[in-house]
């Protein structure tokens, strides 16, 4: 659980027979001071996590094994030559386990494309702007070929194909009006 305010990664083992959280083994994991976890993915083989810090714009890189986190890469999430206010918000990992992509709001508006090596590390393949102010949440659908991106300030969803060989986003041209649009989330029947 990331916690923003303390700057860590609450861990907790979950009891599945009662239903109730208890501290883990390694009770939380640290984020630099000031930066300001927001929210963790892990990756389909579960042996990676990886969270995105509000404050720093930053993407953290952790192995995980047996309810340890350790960090292994800690990378910026924003250009290179970005200066503005950050507001780094949501992290997903595709489907594939290919790609990791995170949202930056604040004056950014886009999200960042990282291909995942072998050893879960991250590499910067680029930025798509998101076509929209204030890229709260995004998911992917069902088929795992479209990113759509909640642009809460726009009031409205942009609609981005997937390339599955290098992760960049093109815009399908295709918009759901909404206003204030926080989270997508998939409803199955």
């Amino acid at each position: 659980v990331p916690d923003l305010g303390t700057d860590k990664v609450m861990i907790y083992q979950f009891d599945s027979k009662s239903g109730k959280l208890h501290p883990g083994a390694q009770p939380f994991a640290h984020s630099a001071a000031g930066s300001g976890p927001r929210h963790i993915a892990f990756h389909p083989n579960s042996r990676y996590a990886y969270l995105v810090e509000e404050m720093s714009g930053t993407v953290v890189v952790f192995e995980y094994r047996i309810g340890k986190l350790t960090m292994i890469q800690r990378t910026s999430a924003l250009a290179a030559d970005f200066n503005g206010i950050i507001g780094s918000a949501d992290i997903h990992v595709s489907p594939d386990g290919r790609f990791l992509y995170a949202s930056n709001r604040g004056e950014s508006n886009n999200i960042a494309i990282f291909s995942i090596g072998e050893k879960g590390k991250v590499t910067l393949v680029g930025h798509q702007c998101t076509l929209g102010k204030t890229p709260r949440n995004f998911n992917f659908d069902p088929t795992g070929k479209l990113l759509l991106v909640a642009n809460q300030q726009s009031d409205e969803v942009v609609i981005f194909n997937i390339d599955r060989q290098s992760g960049l986003l093109t815009d399908t041209g295709k918009r759901i009006k909404v206003p204030n649009p926080v989270c997508i989330q998939w409803v199955k029947k």
